[in-house]
């Protein structure tokens, strides 16, 4: 997670008491949020203007269902699933596109003369996207005697596009995909100033960052208007779906965030703890990145609240507790006992009070599946992130200069990913069973 400035250093005072202590603390310069209550008292769309949006994208969806088995086992029908995939939508058609990919894989690509370049690398990136295996060596045919990417394939900017984004699926040691990005991103570079503006935006966007990198939902916003001005490729049905599915799904994300955003200001913790960052749809935008489908809008809800706290416990271990306060906090959290918060610090007390109360209704919520099981999963993982943030606030008091391999270890374990692996799970239904948070 993101570190605080802790550059400053004044004494601390209790904020029950406002006793001031011989303890020095560091000062956090964290700007204040940046929303205030915008979310909370923007106005969403009405109900019936909502109802006739969601009933024309049922409509849609089942045309486009329809243009996908036209098109079955076509370069069209691939087009097509990459320009749902890209516009945000594909999460209508998931029996469909599962279907047609296994359709797709099961048949060998053909190894004539005439398979274009696009039209390997596309088939290429499809799979692996869906997690099909699919060799890389499918481009050496587009290599010559050398061993070099032949000549002609610089003039072809459909082709080097599909290559391009096809090569950023590599594994390790793939040195074909690794000098496809090398070939293609070269070639790229020099084409984008003379070609037609709307070639030019969808060549500079990829270099900037291709598409399998990039935020789903940002993605979608971004190609709704590449794809509206290729009149070339454009299906007025898809475009249409993709413009009201993207509006719908972000009036959900608004209210999602508008219920956070109340649930925060209920915790009030931006006014006790005013060493601690206050970025709380910082946060849900971070895990609208994670998944942004609206069947997982719970998941989101649960997760948006652990990583709140964790965002919080980081700041305590890094730019608040002293060592002595720290130990104490981390072993009431092994313990979640409310009776020993009495003796701590009164920020470290408010702290582990709000964890327990967010404790308590994610666990009010997978109660409702029968799924309570889960929860101990989190509070597992909790408990191991206090004593991993522990170890490292030891570190710092102590003045120890790690190893690299030291503060490497220390520092994956930090970033809480592996917490909040399993935090991601909690919400998602039966999708996520008890092997996956095993495995987790």
């Amino acid at each position: 997670m993101e570190g605080s400035d802790t550059t400053t250093m004044k004494p601390c005072y209790n904020i029950a008491k406002n006793v001031q202590h011989d303890v020095v603390r560091p000062i956090s310069n964290n700007h204040p949020s940046l929303w205030g209550d915008y979310f909370i008292e923007n106005p969403l769309l009405s109900a019936t203007r909502q109802e006739w949006i969601k009933q024309r994208v049922a409509e849609l969806t089942g045309q486009v269902k329809v243009l996908l088995k036209d098109a079955r086992g076509s370069l069209e029908e691939m087009e097509l699933i990459d320009a749902l995939q890209r516009l945000g939508v594909a999460y209508h058609f998931e029996e469909e596109i599962n279907e047609a990919l296994s359709l797709i894989s099961s048949t060998a690509p053909l190894h004539s003369d005439n398979d274009h370049l696009h039209n390997i690398a596309l088939r290429f990136r499809l799979l692996r996207q869906h997690h099909y295996h699919v060799p890389s060596d499918v481009f050496n045919r587009f290599k010559d005697d050398g061993g070099n990417f032949k000549a002609e394939l610089s003039s072809d900017l459909k082709g080097l596009l599909s290559l391009y984004e096809a090569a950023y699926l590599c594994t390790p040691e793939e040195d074909v995909l690794d000098e496809a990005i090398d070939f293609t991103r070269r070639h790229l570079q020099s084409m984008v100033k003379d070609i037609e503006p709307r070639l030019a935006r969808q060549v500079a966007h990829a270099l900037e960052t291709p598409s399998r990198r990039r935020m789903k939902r940002l993605e979608a916003r971004l190609y709704i208007s590449i794809y509206e001005e290729d009149a070339e490729v454009r299906n007025d049905v898809v475009l249409e779906l993709a413009k009201l599915d993207f509006h719908i799904l972000q009036l959900l994300h608004q209210e999602e965030v508008k219920k956070i955003c109340m649930w925060w200001k209920d915790l009030d913790l931006s006014t006790k703890l005013t060493f601690a960052r206050d970025r709380i749809v910082e946060l849900y935008f971070w895990i609208l990145g994670v998944y942004f489908e609206p069947e997982y809008s719970r998941a989101r809800m649960m997760m948006t609240k652990v990583i709140a706290m964790f965002s919080l416990m980081d700041d305590i271990y890094d730019c608040y507790g002293t060592l002595v306060e720290l130990q104490l906090f981390t072993d009431v959290i092994q313990r979640w006992d409310l009776k020993a918060a009495d003796q701590m610090e009164e920020c470290l007390k408010v702290s582990f009070l709000a964890l327990h109360r967010t404790m308590e209704e994610i666990e009010d919520e997978v109660r409702k599946d029968g799924k309570l099981y889960r929860i101990d999963y989190l509070r597992r993982e909790i408990e191991k992130m206090a004593i991993i943030w522990l170890e490292e606030s030891k570190w710092k008091d102590e003045g120890y200069m790690p190893s690299l391999v030291e503060l490497f270890d220390l520092s994956m374990k930090t970033t809480a990913y592996h917490a909040l692996a399993c935090a991601s799970f909690l919400g998602m239904g039966e999708i996520a069973d008890k092997q996956s948070f095993d495995w987790a």
